[in-house]
Parts: C-alpha cells; sequence; structure tokens
C-alpha cells in the first residue's frame, strides 16, 4: 500500500481561491478517479489511517464522491426556452456559425445556476462579440463582477464595440486578493478590478433596463437572462470567428437584454468566451465535498 492523492479538478470548495483540492488517503487502488502518487508534503506530514474502520471511511468517502461527480454530471444541460419575436432565431444563428444541427439552443444550454460562477483556465481568456440583435445595442455594457459584490463591475465592452471586438481578460492572485484586468485587442490600456475569489460573474447593463447577471437571483425580475454553450470541438463557418475552432474550453454566452425577458430570444448580446469556464459544481454539491474534504482531514488527524 502506498499514500495517493486524489485530485478532484476544477473543483473550487465554496468558490475558495483553489484550482483543485486534494484528499490524502491510504489505499491499494481506486477506480474511475484520476489518483496521483505523489504528495507536495513530506511524510511525516501525514498521519497513515489504521483500524478497523479505515476500508469503511475510504470507501464512504470513495462513493459520496463518485454520487456527487455523478450528481453534477446530470445537471449539465438543461431545456432552454425561448419566446417569438421577429429575429432570425438562435438556433437558425448557430446553424449559421457552426452548420446545421450542431449546436442546440434548446437542449445544450448550461442549467441555470451552473453558469453562474466562471473563471479563467489558464490565467488569460479571450473574449468575442459574435452576434448583435438589439435596440439597446448602443447603450449595453457588458462585463464581469464579484460574486459576493456585484456592485464590484469591471466592464468589458460598451456601445461603441460591434460584432467582431476583441478582449483579453487577466485573472492574477495579487497579495490583496484576486485581481481581474481587461484589454480590448487594439488598445494599450488595461483596466482592473479587484474580486473576493478566483471566480467572477458575467453581467449586462441596459439602459432603461438595469443590470442583468450570470445569477440569476440577482435580477430583479427573477429571470435567467443569459444562458450558456460550451464548446463543440467544431469549426465556426461564418462570422468573426470563421475557421477557428469551438473547443471545449469555450463557450458561448447568450444574452436576453429586456427586463421580465422580453421577446426571449436571447440574441440581444452573444458572447463568445475562449479559455473561461463556469465554475463546475453548482452550490449544494460543493458543501457536499466540502464536507467529505473536512471528513477526510478529521479521520487523518484522530486516526
Amino acid at each position: 500500500m502506498q499514500v495517493l492523492v486524489l485530485r478532484c479538478l476544477y473543483f473550487q470548495l465554496t468558490f475558495v481561491a483553489q484550482r483543485y483540492c486534494k484528499i490524502a488517503v491510504k489505499a491499494s487502488t481506486w477506480h474511475n478517479v484520476e489518483v496521483i502518487p505523489e504528495l507536495q508534503h513530506s511524510a511525516t506530514d501525514w498521519q497513515p489511517f489504521s483500524g478497523a474502520g479505515v476500508t469503511n471511511k475510504v470507501s464512504t468517502v470513495r462513493f459520496a464522491m463518485l454520487a456527487g461527480l455523478g450528481l453534477a454530471a446530470t445537471q449539465a444541460n438543461a431545456l432552454c426556452t425561448f419566446g417569438g419575436s421577429g429575429e432570425p432565431a438562435l438556433q437558425g444563428s448557430f446553424d449559421a456559425m457552426l452548420g446545421a444541427n450542431t449546436l442546440s439552443a434548446t437542449n445544450a444550454c448550461l442549467e441555470d445556476g451552473a453558469d453562474a460562477g466562471w473563471t479563467t483556465v489558464g490565467s488569460i481568456g479571450q473574449i468575442d462579440i459574435v452576434l448583435e440583435l438589439s435596440g439597446n445595442a448602443s447603450s449595453n455594457v457588458f462585463g464581469v463582477y464579484d460574486l459576493g459584490n456585484p456592485n464590484a463591475r469591471l466592464s468589458i465592452f460598451d456601445g461603441a464595440d460591434a460584432v467582431g471586438d476583441q478582449a483579453i481578460l487577466r485573472l492574477r492572485q495579487t497579495v490583496n486578493g484576486w485581481r481581474v484586468s481587461v484589454q480590448e485587442v487594439g488598445d494599450t490600456t488595461w483596466t482592473h478590478q479587484f474580486i473576493s475569489t478566483s471566480a467572477f460573474g458575467f453581467y449586462l447593463s441596459v439602459q432603461g433596463q438595469g443590470t442583468f447577471y450570470s445569477q440569476s437571483s440577482r435580477n430583479a425580475d427573477g429571470v435567467d437572462h443569459m444562458y450558456a454553450y460550451q464548446g463543440t470541438n467544431t469549426p465556426f463557418l461564418t462570422g468573426p470567428l470563421s475557421g477557428e475552432i469551438f473547443t471545449r474550453q469555450d463557450y458561448i454566452l447568450a444574452w436576453e437584454d429586456t427586463l421580465g425577458g422580453g421577446d426571449g430570444d436571447y440574441q440581444d448580446f452573444v458572447a463568445h468566451v475562449q479559455d473561461i469556464s463556469p465554475v463546475p459544481l453548482p452550490t449544494p454539491v460543493l458543501l457536499l465535498i466540502s464536507g467529505l474534504v473536512g471528513l477526510a482531514g478529521v479521520s487523518r488527524r484522530t486516526t
């Protein structure tokens, strides 16, 4: 037997500023999880499991972790609804950009809540405007905000920007917390905003309508104003990203910009985000796994 480390890639426990968690266990082998036979701590930092309850403790943690992962997987997609308008449907826009039936506007969107918080895959991501069919286009402001304080915002695009415009988003940890920075492509100026964790939300401010957030619970009308779609690993066929691959690390964010849901077409502002991904688990699962981490820690200290 050897001490193994279970790595939970991209779990952010209750939005703490860490990109993965580790649980040290005494086991011979675990299946269906990524196991790394090394520690970043010295051997004396970890007390080995012992006693008759070891197998049950390890099995319980393993079962609950996999159950949590399974629950998260079942919440990956939702049935998104649309209203009627005189504009082309979002599905038609997807078919034009990616090819017919490549991405379903109705069935492929992330569940509301699973697209509330976001973070960069590395430290840098890119954002492109790919579609904007709105009478409010000249006044819309799109940006990021602190999940714990929606007044701490950073604008990325405003009414002067249009389809084809691009921006770079950079996320870095500092001695004062996390700093998110934005620079539009073609500009030399960076703008900055400190946020409380490595996860942030997206917002769309609309003159005369208010501000809508990726956290639907913060919207005054209670409506989900942003639908998010994961990449399909296929190329864009038309539009400003033509020829580029819509990878699985990329997402399309489709917004409805009218209070109360408006016409529900969700193509008033459509952005493509590259190397920026949602915090992968809804809060209940995060709390479950956070509790399991604590259980593993208690077992390690007391056995």
